[in-house]
């Protein structure tokens, strides 16, 4: 080199997008479309969490209620006067259903707290929940109101320390002025003397026709004999067939 000095390339910059053309600008109202589809997208977005925290705060409403209703129902358990008495879970019964009403004439008696001190005719209890459907109760009588054939039954309970023991049903009818039909007996005889406090029990029962107005009733030769411990022991009743 003439000069001294060492010779160095010249360097060259080569765009090599040249044969590019240049980017085009927008066209008109595209950044407008493209501004409203992000607003509906963060609109939608936003309706949809405010959903879920709806959801969430129903669900912890509901589940507050029923913890609330829980303790309030074992609140009450623990307070009852079952409860109290032990530590054994208090379990409600079903109710029983309701009982039918009788579609025919019938009715189901227990002696009362008064009887004939020697003979007569016994008395019934006719207060509280007695069983008269379509028949009449008037002084230890039942009368009929509507004719036809009925099963009449009665049961007495009695002390076997007497001599005799005599039960008959009886029935008065308008057909029968004056006068009583036997329907059904029960007799018993004690030739010697039973240990003390010996019971017996009878129990008569048939099937009669019986008229309207038509009165029956139970008749013992020894009311003092009639025991009377127990509504059960003694039975009067009858039903039409």
């Amino acid at each position: 080199m003439a000069d001294g000095h060492a010779a160095y390339p010249s360097v060259f910059v080569v765009d090599g997008a040249t044969h590019f053309p240049p980017p085009l600008p927008p066209k008109p109202g595209q950044r407008r479309m493209q501004v409203r589809r992000n607003r509906l997208v963060q609109n939608t977005l936003l309706v949809l969490v405010c959903l879920t925290l709806l959801g969430v705060l129903m669900e912890g409403v509901f589940i507050y209620k029923l913890h609330k209703n829980n303790d309030t129902s074992e609140s009450k358990a623990a307070e009852s006067p079952e409860a109290l008495k032990g530590d054994q879970p208090v379990t409600r019964r079903p109710k029983p259903p309701p009982i039918p009403r009788p579609s025919k004439p019938l009715a189901h008696l227990a002696a009362g707290s008064k009887k004939p001190e020697k003979e007569g005719i016994l008395e019934w209890i006719v207060e509280g929940d007695p069983i008269i459907h379509e028949l009449e109760y008037r002084d230890g009588t039942l009368i009929v109101q509507k004719e036809g054939y009925y099963y009449v039954y009665s049961k007495i309970s009695y002390s076997a320390e007497g001599n005799s023991f005599t039960q008959m049903v009886q029935k008065r009818s308008q057909r029968l002025p004056g006068s009583s039909m036997e329907l059904l007996t029960y007799k018993r005889y004690n030739p010697s003397p039973l240990q003390k406090g010996s019971v017996r029990s009878s129990y008569v029962g048939g099937v009669f026709f019986m008229y309207t107005n038509d009165a029956v009733f139970v008749y013992v030769n020894n009311g003092s004999s009639v025991l009377l411990h127990k509504p059960a022991d003694n039975c009067f009743g009858m039903f039409m067939l």
